[in-house]
């Protein structure tokens, strides 16, 4: 009887012993389970947050390399920056990690270039504008008086005329000059007598010899002279007309005169002289319905392939940083290069058309860094009359068939144009279009009260890296 209670004792210590391990054990898996379950998601949507972060940088980096290339006008010049394609974590092989499944599946990307859309977007401006034309020219005469003539766009030309020059005029003992005036800028030219002085020995007095007369320019700027008695016409004649440029770009005035601002002539003669100096500032521009051609925007978009974060694709377009999401959020990180303002009843309207070469396309995806790198191929500024103010109306438009980016695109247009406080504006959508209208000061649009300052850059674009699939 005492053997087999000693059995059943030992037999209720073995049963404790597994109950116990069993216990542990499934400890061991509610805590495995619940990490697997918020632990490892958790940390792979910190990682992909921090990741799309790294993004973000990278991409107003790119922006800031591109806008440093425009504004520098560096022609040629290659940018090349770096972009990462995933997010940190393991592969699903496990090669990273001993226990593969106690880390987040690593997540990818694909960078690309010119895939947005099907078709491109493009821009579109249409306007009522003073264009650049030399075939049509407008001129004023300066004032006899040597009274101010003020000046609302840049000129073409701005000639000084000497004329009526008498056989006394060119003698060793005459001087004649005009000073034409600017904003921080002086050109005086003279009628300057060539005389030499010798001696035939060391008791004889000073003889001169005159040997004819030149037509000399002298150029100051805010102050300081930059160029001194510089003969522009070699042994002046009588009778003969002759006319100085002050716009020529060997005088360097050209970035001085800057409208809007004033100009005035004034001479300085011999009482018993002929000579007149006149002139006058002549323009080059006609007064057209203006409409550029489209333009092919171009982007560089990076998609991501998240697997514990929302997808949020970013791209580069205009010169600006956007970003879209999942949810059907769309929206801009940096502004893109088309702003207004409004100042003295006059609206500014800035355009830089960045864009990206067509003929460069490409697609990159995987995990790997990739490198792109980027050319300014050309930059032109659109023929607009630089001044104070060079158009009636202007509306700008993007065409795209994305929704979300045409509704994007009139959220910026309507909200710009708002924060600057610009009078008799519409914004609105059409099946494939984000447009804004700008009428200025006069809401009939029918005076010019609206600057426009338009160029158009174009990139060329190409990818380098090691990633999953290239086209």
């Amino acid at each position: 009887m005492a053997q087999k209670q000693k059995s059943r004792l030992h037999r209720d210590d073995g049963l404790s012993e597994v109950i116990g391990f069993v216990i542990i054990f499934g400890i061991i898996v509610v805590v495995f389970a619940n990490y697997m379950l918020y632990g490892i998601p958790a940390q792979g949507r910190d990682n992909e947050i921090a990741h799309m972060n790294d993004i973000k940088d990278q991409f107003v980096d790119y922006k800031i390399g591109l806008d440093s290339l425009y504004t520098n006008n560096k022609i040629g010049t290659t940018l090349s920056d770096s972009f990462t394609l995933g997010a940190g974590g393991s592969y699903s092989t496990g090669m990273n990690s001993l226990i593969p499944i106690m880390s987040p599946v690593k997540s990818g990307g694909t960078i690309a270039i010119n895939q947005r859309t099907t078709e491109p977007e493009m821009l579109t401006i249409l306007s009522q504008s003073l264009i650049q034309s030399d075939s049509n020219r407008s001129a004023s005469d300066f004032p006899a008086s040597g009274t101010p003539l003020q000046f609302n766009y840049t000129p073409s030309h701005i000639y000084v005329n000497v004329s009526n020059i008498g056989i006394g005029d060119l003698a060793p003992d005459k001087v004649f000059g005009t000073t034409v005036t600017g904003t921080n800028w002086v050109a005086m030219i003279n009628i300057t007598p060539k005389v030499s002085y010798f001696k035939y020995n060391e008791s004889s007095a000073y003889q001169s010899n005159y040997t004819g007369s030149d037509l000399t320019i002298t150029i100051s700027k805010s102050n300081l002279s930059t160029m001194q008695g510089y003969a522009v016409y070699r042994n002046v004649a009588s009778i003969k007309l002759y006319t100085i440029d002050l716009m020529d770009d060997s005088y360097g005035l050209k970035s001085f005169i800057q409208p809007p601002g004033n100009i005035s002539l004034t001479s300085d003669k011999p009482p018993d002289s002929q000579i007149s100096a006149t002139g006058n500032i002549t323009y080059s521009f006609t007064e057209i319905p203006y409409t550029i051609t489209p333009i092919p925007l171009g982007a560089l978009e990076y998609r991501p392939q998240n697997n514990y974060w929302i997808s949020q694709n970013y791209y580069y377009q205009l010169g600006g940083v956007f970003i879209v999401q999942d949810d059907g959020n769309s929206t801009y990180k940096l502004p893109p290069e088309i702003t207004f303002s409004y100042n003295n009843n006059i609206v500014t309207v800035n355009i830089n058309a960045l864009t990206f070469d067509q003929t460069t396309r490409g697609i990159v995806g995987g995990n790997s860094p990739v490198q792109i790198k980027t050319t300014l191929m050309s930059n032109n500024a659109l023929p607009y009359v630089t001044g104070k103010a060079n158009t009636k109306w202007i509306r700008i438009g993007i065409n795209t068939t994305d929704s979300q980016a045409r509704e994007m695109w009139k959220n910026y247009f309507n909200y710009t144009a708002m924060v600057a406080g610009i009078p008799h504006t519409q914004t609105g959508n059409t099946t494939t279009e984000s447009f804004i209208l700008i009428n200025g000061s006069d809401e009939l649009g029918s005076t010019y009260d609206i600057n426009v300052i338009a160029s158009n850059a174009t990139y060329s674009t190409v990818i380098h890296g090691i990633g999953g699939t290239y086209t």
